[in-house]
């Protein structure tokens, strides 16, 4: 019923639909089919939604038996019927906890115990320490990247490095900066790693809706941690080798 409430008030992301039908669905990205390097996004993310299904279906009764009905746009899917996605559970100290704590309980451990389930989703239990010493909307950056990183072994230092720039470059500009930035040209690869980005800040938001919300889902909007035509600035510097204090801005 909650979930259903949030949904009519779109305070939540795909959650009633996971619940109430076991489907979920993804349309096309820009990916560049012929990057076999990159994986299609559908593919990066498919761990951490399998965390996440765990989260959702495998609290309540029969919860094991549950499988998630997939339609997510890839190259290699022709999607002429769903894929079924069996939940795995994230590996956390004690368990996973009841969905009815992380939705519905009070306190600075249970506000605990959504923080580390979220980073779980991806892989991060150990950082938390470290990423709650962080502004929201960088830790939910660092916590993407990082995810990332260890799903695409094809991402390179320059490639990390371009990121980095970006949220720390980002906060500083205004929106006539970002809108005066002038290209000599448009890097498709650049395209391509800025689409799953944007597609990974998707699955945090429905991370968050899933272990009661550790964040402000307003701190996980694209505006506060991207932007596309300065990612494209950020990656061609890289690229070309530019020192960090440049590519930085002094940040």
């Amino acid at each position: 019923q909650l979930a259903k409430e949030q949904h009519i008030r779109s305070e939540n992301y795909t959650i009633f639909n996971i619940l109430s039908n076991g489907e979920t669905e993804c349309s096309n990205s820009l990916e560049d089919e012929c990057d076999t390097e990159i994986p299609g996004q559908a593919l990066i993310y498919r761990p951490a939604r399998q965390h996440i299904y765990s989260v959702l279906l495998e609290s309540g009764e029969g919860g094991a038996n549950h499988v998630v009905k997939e339609w997510f746009v890839y190259c290699g899917n022709p999607l002429q019927q769903p894929e079924l996605i069996q939940p795995v559970q994230p590996s956390i100290p004690g368990g996973t906890p009841n969905l009815k704590t992380l939705w519905f309980a009070k306190g600075p451990d249970v506000e605990k115990q959504r923080y580390s389930t979220f980073l779980a989703c991806f892989h991060l239990h150990d950082g938390m320490e470290e990423l709650q010493t962080l502004e929201a909307p960088v830790a939910a950056f660092c916590c993407l990247l990082a995810y990332l990183m260890m799903q695409v072994s094809s991402l390179s230092l320059e490639d990390l490095n371009a990121f980095v720039a970006v949220i720390l470059c980002l906060k500083g500009k205004s929106a006539a900066q970002l809108e005066g930035l002038q290209l000599a040209q448009v890097d498709s690869r650049a395209v391509h790693l800025g689409a799953v980005f944007i597609r990974g800040l998707t699955t945090l938001l429905l991370a968050n809706s899933a272990c009661g919300f550790p964040f402000r889902m307003d701190d996980l909007m694209p505006w506060e941690v991207f932007d596309g035509k300065l990612f494209q600035e950020k990656y061609q510097q890289s690229h070309r080798g530019c020192s960090l204090e440049e590519l930085l801005e002094g940040n």
